[in-house]
């Protein structure tokens, strides 16, 4: 009677095992899949709360583990700082929404990790630790309507929805409209409507709203100033400044400093191209001259006889031998010599050589991501450029234009209605596959008319390459008082300026097509 107890209590027993080694096996799945902490909470102040990407809520405090697909919303009030793995800090601000989309790094392979965030709503404020500083091209910011790339330090974005702003603090940011799967790349995202902001770029911000086409530099305002603890008490806001490290007090003292724009115009000398002189053909010599001399006849010279008188004396007489006569010799014959054929050798003069004008005012600077063509010698690092106390005009996200400093105030004034002007200098390359793929772009020809009357100007260039064929960029528009361009029509971007003389001008173009993007600067003088 023993043995059935026994196999009916194992009977019972068979199932519960296997119920718990099941449910173990699903947690140890479910830990298997958790993504990996990515950074930590360092601040919190008022209420915030984290979506995980399972979908589960729970309030943030310090200390609060940060993982890759992490929502971060920050109610009226809320103030949350985060310091990821790699020492990138993050500053969440009142009334905001932040995914933490991608943070990963590969120390073989930089470009197979990537840095990604999201802002739904509110301000933020991003210092790049060491990931985002080995891989500048793989760090991004998208909001509702754009999508920005980070090429430096420390920037700040607000975005509501409908509008989107950023400032740079240090390093440069590129602000491109979230267009033609811009949202699903890493990186500054190329189509030809970027717009880049740097660090020298004093009192400027970007700004891009849905009724624009492409992002405007506009007068910098304090993003944080009007986003900071808009329901807080003066009480709660001095104990925010307090519990603050010293080094997120240092970089809140240095957002909240307002910068001057210093941008001035500047008067440029034209460069003359000197002619060379023509040296007159050799006049033909003279032929001489024969003079034929005729003879000179001789006359017959007739001696009279003496006259003899008799003497007293009878006298012989005196026989006269007869005087000779000279016979007389007739006159030569005029001989007319037949005339002496003269070759005259005139020199062929030498064609004078149509030399390219000479820009010496004006000054293009490279960026430090941005790959130097073979036969690229007019471009400059930044430093180079900067020695020359040049003023920098706006340029794009790979090149800046440098313009001879000028009185504040400075005005264009040219003394000619209209002016074509010839290409000095140009590079161009073609950006393939996200960057990882340049090659040089030859530029034949290009012409630039301005009506210094009407104020407007029109240019095109024409183009080479093996993969893109033959391919040409054209533009016009309008030109500012103090010298920029402005593009009304233009199958791509352009930006650059003229001199204030009206002497010389540059601009830098990029143009998007199916093979990749094409970009370059240029040089036109007289």
């Amino acid at each position: 009677m023993k043995t059935p107890f026994k196999t009916t209590l194992w009977a019972r027993k068979v199932p519960a095992i296997f119920a718990v080694c099941a449910l173990l096996a699903g947690q140890n799945l479910a830990w298997a899949q958790e993504p990996a902490i990515v950074g930590e909470a360092t601040m919190v102040i008022g209420l915030a709360k984290l979506m995980g990407a399972d979908g589960a809520s729970r309030a943030v405090d310090r200390g609060t583990p940060i993982r890759v697909g992490d929502r971060i919303e920050t109610q009226a009030g809320g103030h949350v700082h985060l310091r990821f793995v790699d020492g990138g800090r993050l500053s969440i601000r009142p009334a905001s929404s932040l995914q933490v989309e991608d943070y990963s790094h590969s120390e073989r392979a930089p470009q197979s990790g990537s840095i990604k965030f999201r802002l739904d709503e509110g301000v933020v404020r991003s210092i790049t630790g060491s990931w985002g500083e080995a891989a500048r091209d793989r760090f991004r910011l998208n909001t509702p309507v754009a999508a920005i790339g980070v090429k430096g330090t420390d920037f700040v974005v607000k975005s509501d929805g409908e509008k989107t702003s950023a400032s740079v603090f240090t390093g440069a940011i590129t602000l491109t409209p979230l267009l033609n799967g811009c949202s699903k790349t890493v990186g500054p995202c190329l189509n030809g409507s970027e717009k880049l902001l740097s660090e020298d770029m004093k009192g400027q911000m970007l700004e891009f709203s849905r009724q624009q086409s492409a992002p405007q530099l506009v007068p910098a305002v304090d993003l944080l100033a009007r986003n900071a603890r808009p329901n807080l008490g003066n009480e709660v806001a001095i104990r925010m400044e307090k519990s603050l490290p010293a080094e997120d007090s240092q970089a809140l003292a240095r957002a909240s400093k307002t910068v001057e724009s210093d941008v001035r115009a500047s008067a440029v000398v034209a460069a003359i191209v000197p002619v060379l002189p023509v040296t007159p053909p050799a006049p033909p010599a003279e032929l001489p001259v024969v003079v034929v001399v005729p003879p000179v006849a001789i006359p017959v010279v007739v001696v009279p006889p003496p006259v003899i008188k008799p003497p007293v004396v009878e006298t012989p007489i005196v026989v006269v031998p007869p005087v000779p006569v000279v016979p007389v010799v007739p006159d030569l014959p005029v001989v007319s010599l037949p005339p002496v054929n003269v070759v005259v050798v005139v020199p062929i003069p030498l064609p004078t050589p149509i030399l390219p004008p000479q820009v010496a005012q004006l000054v293009w600077s490279r960026f430090a991501w941005t790959t130097q063509m073979s036969g690229d010698a007019f471009t400059r690092n930044i430093e180079q450029a900067a020695s020359t106390g040049f003023d920098r005009l706006p340029g794009n996200v790979s090149y800046s234009l440098y313009r001879k400093s000028a009185a504040d105030g400075a005005l264009l004034v040219a003394t000619d209605a209209k002016a074509s002007f010839r290409l000095a200098d140009s590079t161009a390359q073609i950006v393939r596959n996200e960057g990882r793929n340049i090659d040089p772009v030859n530029v034949h020809s290009g012409t630039l008319d301005i009506d210094f009357t009407r104020a407007s100007f029109t240019t095109a260039l024409a183009l080479t390459n093996a993969t893109i064929g033959a391919e040409s960029f054209t533009a016009s528009g309008t030109i500012k008082t103090n010298g920029a361009f402005q593009t009304t029509a233009s199958n791509g971007s352009l930006n650059g300026a003229v001199t204030l003389d009206g002497k010389e001008a540059g601009y830098a173009f990029v143009r998007s097509l199916n093979a990749g993007l094409v970009q370059g600067v240029t040089l036109w003088g007289r």
